[in-house]
């Protein structure tokens, strides 16, 4: 037997054990040799050395929530630009929708002066001066009412306008100056070498020249600026006896004319109410003053200031 064969009782290395035989035995794992001192290991010093210390796990949980935060920051800029965008969307819509409200109004009154104008007195001429004579009618009280005026100037000048309208329609409708001046033309024909088609306006001229005129130094007399009133009744008597001396009126004519006047005199009226009994701003803005919360203001700050004294007078007597 050589120096390479096998023990007896040993198979050789890669031949299978005899039919019957025992298993082979498996060689024991190679132990691992224990580490040296210091070196680390199992037991609770490893653990310490593995695991970070105090300082670096809350360095670690404030990067966290540095992050976490951020990100919700970063999310809620999302959103509130998105938000932002639909608000800037919807308020340009509420501003369109007002704009357009306010133009459909407008149209509205426009269009409803120039309607009544053309259906009443054939024109919507009529129609705009009555527009305009109308609303400011409505301004005059308004701005009086913020200077500090009379409140019931409104309503005064409103009866006066309305009996003014009402009885110059009844007198253009009439006609009855026209056909006076007609008539007294006529008969003055004969004597005076002027156009007879002329004497009529030169009648209705005369005639209310004289009776304006009257009307005003009348009323200056009474107030003590009789000339001023009488010359401005004889310009005024001029304008209008010319006027109703030269045409004839029909029914919407004479009403177009006497409310054209009649709203004109509603804002004159109402502004010289006004002015006749005076303005008090004070009295007008004196609900803005908050007068029953200074009384209290200047009662609280009297009795702090006794009972400021009753105490700095026990304290130095003590």
């Amino acid at each position: 037997m050589g120096a390479t064969d096998e023990p007896s009782g040993t198979p050789a290395s890669g031949t299978p054990p005899p039919p019957g035989g025992p298993p082979p035995r498996t060689p024991p794992p190679p132990r691992t040799p224990p580490p040296p001192p210091g070196t680390g290991g199992t037991g609770p010093q490893a653990e310490a050395d593995v695991e970070p210390g105090v300082l670096d796990a809350i360095r670690g949980l404030r990067a966290g929530g540095q992050k976490l935060a951020d990100a919700h920051i970063a999310l809620l800029k999302a959103e509130l630009s998105v938000a932002g965008r639909e608000l800037g969307i919807a308020i340009g819509m509420a501003v369109a929708i007002l704009a357009l409200a306010i133009v459909a109004a407008l149209l509205l009154v426009i269009g409803s002066c120039l309607f009544l104008g053309e259906w009443l007195f054939g024109s919507m001429a009529w129609g705009i001066l009555h527009g305009v004579l109308f609303f400011t009618a409505l301004i005059v009280p308004l701005a009086l009412d913020l200077a500090g005026g009379r409140r019931d100037a409104f309503l005064r000048g409103l009866l006066v306008a309305i009996v003014v309208t009402l009885a110059l329609w009844a007198l253009f409708a009439s006609n009855i100056l026209r056909d006076s001046a007609v008539n007294a033309g006529q008969s003055l024909e004969a004597s005076l070498d002027i156009e007879p088609a002329f004497l009529p306006t030169l009648v209705g001229l005369v005639a209310s020249m004289v009776v304006v005129g009257l009307l005003g130094l009348i009323v200056g007399l009474r107030r003590g600026s009789a000339l001023r009133l009488l010359m401005v009744g004889l310009a005024v008597g001029a304008v209008m006896g010319a006027i109703l001396g030269s045409v004839t009126f029909d029914t919407k004519g004479a009403l177009a004319v006497a409310l054209t006047i009649g709203l004109a005199t509603w804002s004159a009226v109402t502004a010289l109410v006004a002015v006749r009994t005076g303005f008090d701003p004070e009295a007008r803005y004196e609900d803005m003053v908050p007068r029953e919360s200074m009384a209290m203001a200047q009662e609280t700050k009297a009795v702090l200031e006794r009972q400021w004294r009753r105490q700095r007078g026990r304290v130095l007597g003590r």
